[in-house]
């Protein structure tokens, strides 16, 4: 996700549990894993390999996401609760407390809660794992593009105008709020 490993790089079981220090077993769970959420490609005797980034694949996705989630706004604030709004602020509080204590990886992880705990407002539970695979392939190229590097807190408080949207009850203020706020995760001028 972090993008630690070059795509192509080959990965194998048996060096993987080695440099990590833990059972050849626990590294094929997790390649098995990696490669249901397409981050690797597990390649017969070649091995197993990083994903590659693909600018046009990343844009593919990201308008994916985008159509799942601006879609759902409209249940999303049908059946909205208090309860909801008030996990969803929890998160965003808990967003902007990793961007100030520089925790990327944090942040990314109640990035990917907060959209996941709004979405499931909307009842559409089947698309849930489709576009959690959205989110984090949106989270992988965005960290990968030399031109979009944003500052962490920024990032954090690009959410409070789908929390603003969200209590003002109006599903057409909602889908605006989410369309420009997945619109602008990466600037697609210069993802082509």
């Amino acid at each position: 996700m972090l993008n630690d490993l070059t795509p192509g790089a080959v990965l194998t079981e048996l060096g993987l549990a080695s440099e990590l220090a833990c059972s050849q077993s626990a590294i094929r769970e997790a390649l098995l894993r990696l490669e249901g959420e397409g981050l690797v490609r597990r390649a017969g005797r070649q091995g197993t390999m990083v994903t590659d980034l693909d600018a046009d694949a990343a844009m593919e996705i990201l308008d994916l996401r985008r159509r799942i989630e601006v879609r759902a706004a409209r249940r999303i604030a049908r059946r909205v609760t208090a309860g909801d709004l008030d996990a969803l602020l929890r998160l965003q509080a808990q967003m902007t407390a990793a961007a100030r204590a520089d925790e990327a990886w944090a942040l990314i992880e109640r990035d990917r809660d907060f959209h996941l705990a709004l979405f499931r407002i909307s009842g559409l539970h089947a698309l849930e794992p489709i576009l959690l695979r959205c989110i984090q392939h949106t989270h992988r190229f965005r960290l990968w593009a030399p031109w979009h590097q944003r500052p962490l807190l920024q990032t954090a408080l690009r959410h409070q105008p789908i929390l603003t949207a969200l209590r003002s009850g109006e599903a057409t203020a909602l889908s605006h709020a989410l369309g420009q706020h997945l619109d602008t995760i990466v600037e697609r001028r210069n993802a082509a």
